[in-house]
């Protein structure tokens, strides 16, 4: 009995001196965050009251680097042709067709068809030929015929309206080229007048097999182009590189439309061209344009191009300088410039913003 009493009075005091130890607890928790609240009230006590600088407004930028680079000035453009009409091919022979090579189009100085086994010869002369010739006739068909056997490269008198010796020599050895015999004379039935050097032809009647009587049409030229014309194009003081289909040709400078025949007959003779449904040609073709000669300009932004007046406006240096530049171009948001009386390279930073606020662009010459 006394001992289990003895047990029972330990176990009361150990539990006494667990509950005595535990009330220490609450008591440290409400210690620290005093302290933590009294750190928190020291540091903002002793923070200083402006606000940070990365909250602070941003400095104005009133310069900017520029750069020299080459610029080609390529870029896509639209081409609108003006056509003309279309036109009727005459033949000028009777008989069956044997033979037939207009599947290509027509070249002057080569063989479009045969009749009863006689190559005729396509030709394009500025005057239509319309008679037989022989030494002696003269015309205005006569002096055509000499310039085309000249520009073929056969034996002529170019500029002369009159078919002499020469004449008949070049116009035989044409013939002969052409698989015919010929004493140099010209016999009309020979030939097949076409409007130019090179041409395409549609509605081909001549086909081998076919019966054909002078005077019958045998094919159309569809309408030519006369001319090229850039779409919105801008004129530019210098000769650009135009490429159409493949074909390319020098844009002089100051000018937005081609007119050289060669040029646009290589255009017209192209696979491209030919297949071009009427109104996918009225909305122009697809072309390319570019510098003929790269140029050296300077990049700057475009902010710091002012008193702009057409192609024309100023930069400011960083110590202020005002210079003249000529605005050759524009690239992602970028100006490409050419400075006027200094060099591309001297010109290495630009103002910005109020360091060109009061800045006046003076005349050219002023």
């Amino acid at each position: 009995m006394g001992l289990r009493k003895g047990r029972s009075g330990r176990r009361g005091k150990a539990a006494g001196g667990m509950r005595r130890r535990g009330i220490g607890l609450p008591w440290l928790l409400v210690v620290v965050a005093l302290a933590v609240s009294l750190a928190v009230g020291a540091c903002a006590l002793w923070m200083p009251d402006r606000a940070p600088a990365l909250l602070s407004a941003p400095r104005e930028v009133t310069s900017a680097p520029a750069s020299v680079q080459d610029y080609a000035g390529s870029q896509q453009v639209t081409v609108v042709p003006a056509l003309s009409g279309d036109r009727e091919l005459s033949g000028n022979a009777s008989g069956m067709v044997t033979g037939d090579w207009a599947d290509d189009g027509l070249v002057s100085g080569r063989a479009a068809y045969k009749v009863n086994d006689r190559a005729v010869v396509a030709l394009a002369t500025a005057t239509p030929l319309y008679r037989n010739l022989a030494v002696g006739d003269k015309g205005d068909d006569v002096l055509a015929l000499n310039n085309e056997l000249s520009r073929l490269g056969y034996n002529a008198v170019p500029g002369s309206d009159t078919y002499y010796w020469a004449t008949s020599d070049g116009w035989r050895q044409l013939m002969v080229d052409n698989g015919n015999e010929s004493d140099g004379s010209l016999s009309l039935s020979d030939l097949l007048w076409i409007p130019g050097a090179q041409v395409a032809v549609t509605g081909w009647q001549a086909v081998v097999g076919a019966n054909v009587a002078a005077g019958q049409s045998v094919g159309q030229v569809p309408g030519s182009i006369l001319s090229l014309t850039i779409k919105n194009g801008q004129p530019s003081e210098q000769d650009r590189t135009l490429t159409v289909f493949g074909q390319t040709t020098t844009l002089p400078a100051g000018s937005i439309g081609i007119t050289d025949a060669g040029f646009l007959a290589q255009v017209a003779a192209s696979d491209e061209f030919k297949i071009m449904p009427a109104e996918a040609l009225s909305a122009g073709l697809d072309a390319s344009l570019s510098l003929t000669a790269p140029m050296t300009v300077v990049r700057v932004p475009a902010a710091a191009v002012f008193g702009v007046d057409g192609t024309r406006g100023c930069v400011a240096t960083d110590d202020g300088t005002v210079i003249g530049v000529r605005i050759i171009g524009s690239q992602l948001g970028a100006s490409l410039v050419e400075p006027e009386g200094v060099s591309a390279d001297s010109l290495t930073e630009v103002g910005l913003g109020s360091a060109i606020a009061n800045a006046t662009c003076p005349a050219p010459g002023e």
